[in-house]
């Protein structure tokens, strides 16, 4: 379902906390993308959605070329300044709705966390148009997963949830086990008949926050942002007082990333 209000904007609003608390990706996926789509040197790529570059970097790192497109114009910014070293790279203060290119113009497009708020209507079949024949559509996420590492954490800040914002809690269910992370993208990509050759590959990330590194993260989630402030303000600071309080100071927050990959047909 569509969102009425693109988490890239919201993000906006904390472009600079976005760019400091939102975690990588894992370079095995990138070498996973890259074999996948069998880079040459002088490949060209498009992202949608670069957020301040946190899926960028390691491309750019790696002398690729690169149009991302960022709707956002504080993280456009942050963007531009952290690839200001990678002539290849250029940022886009634009949507993927909006973009236009010739046809036929990428040998790879890819998504980090945020295909799912382009326009599913239009969303495969203009990646589709975007990228050369036989050329690779490679989508991640972070996905939230648990096992005994973060279990008892999981537990515990569920209760404050349900207590200071059950909205938040509605359609809750606990995370699923590394083995077990949804798919959902595995029946849509098929499906809009525009890609084929789908693989997944999940990998496995198990990183320890500190109380205020936590915290921080949370506060760049969008269902976080559209709190009504005051409760916002609570909810992290009795998140805040558990973690201090029954974690000693820092937790395990594990997820998989978990990564669609695809041809253009």
């Amino acid at each position: 379902m569509r969102k009425t209000q693109q988490p890239p904007l919201i993000h906006d609003q904390v472009a600079q906390r976005y760019n400091r608390a939102r975690p990588g990706y894992p370079a095995a996926l990138f070498d996973d993308i890259i074999n996948y789509a069998a880079l040459a040197a002088d490949s060209r790529i498009l992202e949608v959605g670069c957020g301040t570059g946190q899926a960028t970097l390691p491309l750019a790192r790696r002398g690729y070329a690169l149009d991302c497109l960022e709707p956002g114009a504080q993280m456009a910014a942050i963007a531009r300044a952290n690839l200001a070293n990678f002539p290849a790279v250029t940022v886009h203060h634009t949507d993927f709705e909006r973009f236009s290119h010739r046809p036929a113009s990428y040998d790879l497009l890819l998504s980090a966390t945020a295909f799912h708020w382009v326009d599913p209507k239009i969303r495969f079949r203009k990646a589709r148009d975007l990228l050369k024949a036989r050329a690779a559509l490679a989508l991640f996420w972070h996905r939230p997963v648990q096992t005994q590492a973060s279990r008892e954490f999981t537990g515990a800040v569920q209760h404050i949830y349900k207590t200071v914002a059950p909205e938040l809690t509605s359609d809750y269910s606990p995370p699923p086990h590394p083995d077990q992370a949804a798919t959902e993208y595995e029946d849509l990509i098929p499906a809009s008949g525009c890609f084929s050759e789908l693989e997944i590959r999940k990998h496995y990330v198990a990183a320890t926050y500190s109380t205020n590194a936590y915290v921080d993260l949370l506060a760049t989630f969008s269902d976080h942002q559209k709190l009504e402030a005051r409760k916002r303000q609570r909810l992290h600071a009795d998140i805040e007082k558990l973690i201090a309080d029954q974690f000693a100071g820092s937790v395990i927050r594990e997820t998989v990333a978990l990564l669609y990959l695809a041809r253009r047909k």
